[in-house]
């Protein structure tokens, strides 16, 4: 018969240093978990003598590489990913003796490539009853390299976040692993309609049909990262990091896609000069939080992004007219931050010795 994915289990936790497992384990719900060990194994080169057939394989050294699609929850454990993608958080009570808090997660100050270990777990369940057919997986010394949100216009919110890892164990006894936390309801998800979310540009709420929002930690070429005599990657070095989006917009009036083209909402001349703006988003829960009259929520800001035309404006029969835009976060005080508004009282990163 066929083992169901449905009991299987991905957890995280943040890291201390490098090589140091996580001593805090935190589990999420996912609806997609691809996160694995990848173990190349090629084929040698051709060599004379004997018959002409593959004559030799070789491997060329795991890494951990993949990721997780989740509903994520703004209740508590979501933060701890953040702080991963980003590497650097301030929290801060909400004033009015609530026990709300503000978690700022931008990247650290002048330390901008930065980006702390994490530790991963997978749960591989069980054939029936078959205790002998469980594995667990345990990723060590991750990196996460990316963090996409897709914002739709009728239904939950899912992330996906993109992790890189050097090394892995396996362990055959998963079902006596422990955690920090149960697994967080559905009250805290995002939903696309409830009310208080939106889009906004240079202040300006817009009529967004479809949206997403990345943030990008590119990494160093693998390759660039092995060296000689170690089946490892020695690294996982951050080269560039950039927040990305791409929206879809009802046409309201033709202020917008005036200002992209020509640089003013009256012009009416090809400009060479960019159009560029802020860029602010927030999502929030259906269901307040626990004794509070306001949802959990999260909020994503770029002083300054690209404001990048895609495609032109099309008439279709029987079709609403729609605009697109895409485009990078530029450099700016705040390049860009994700604000997690909930009662978790902070995601503190653990250092060497605690």
């Amino acid at each position: 018969m066929s083992v169901t994915a449905q009991a299987g289990t991905i957890s995280f936790g943040p890291q201390s240093a490098k090589g140091v497992l996580p001593t805090q384990w935190f589990r999420h719900r996912a609806t997609l978990v691809d996160l694995a060990v990848i173990d190349p194994t090629q084929e040698g080169a051709p060599e004379v003598g004997g018959i002409p057939v593959p004559s030799f394989p070789y491997k060329t050294g795991p890494m951990v590489a993949g990721g997780l699609t989740i509903q994520p929850r703004f209740e508590d454990t979501l933060g701890w990913l953040l702080h991963g993608l980003m590497g650097h958080v301030h929290t801060g009570e909400v004033p009015g003796g609530s026990d709300i808090y503000n978690h700022v997660f931008t990247m650290l100050p002048d330390g901008e490539t930065f980006v702390p270990w994490m530790g991963f777990r997978k749960h591989i369940p069980r054939k029936d009853d078959v205790a002998t057919t469980d594995l667990g997986e345990i990723y060590k010394d991750c990196k996460i390299l990316g963090f996409n949100l897709t914002l739709p216009n009728d239904a939950p919110l899912a992330a996906r976040v993109d992790v890189l890892g050097r090394e892995f164990t396996l362990d055959a006894d998963p079902t006596a692993w422990s955690y920090v936390n149960t697994f967080e309801h559905w009250e805290s998800i995002p939903v696309a309609c409830s009310v208080g979310g939106w889009l906004k540009i240079d202040n300006s709420e817009l009529p967004v049909v479809a949206a997403t929002v990345g943030f990008q930690n590119m990494p160093l070429d693998p390759r660039q990262e092995k060296i000689f005599g170690d089946p490892y990657l020695e690294d996982i070095t951050i080269i560039q990091r950039r927040m990305t989006y791409d929206m879809t917009v009802k046409w309201n009036n033709p202020q917008l896609y005036s200002a992209v083209l020509t640089g003013a909402i009256d012009g009416t001349t090809w400009s060479p000069h960019p159009k560029t703006a802020s860029l602010e988003i927030k999502a929030v829960s259906s269901v307040d939080m626990p004794d509070e009259t306001e949802p959990y929520s999260l909020i994503i800001k770029a002083d300054e992004v690209m404001m990048n035309q895609v495609g032109g404006i099309t008439l279709a029969g029987n079709q609403a007219v729609m605009m697109r835009f895409s485009g990078v976060a530029l450099e700016a005080t705040n390049y860009a931050s994700f604000t997690l508004r909930n009662k978790a009282e902070g995601y503190d990163w653990p250092t060497v010795g605690s």
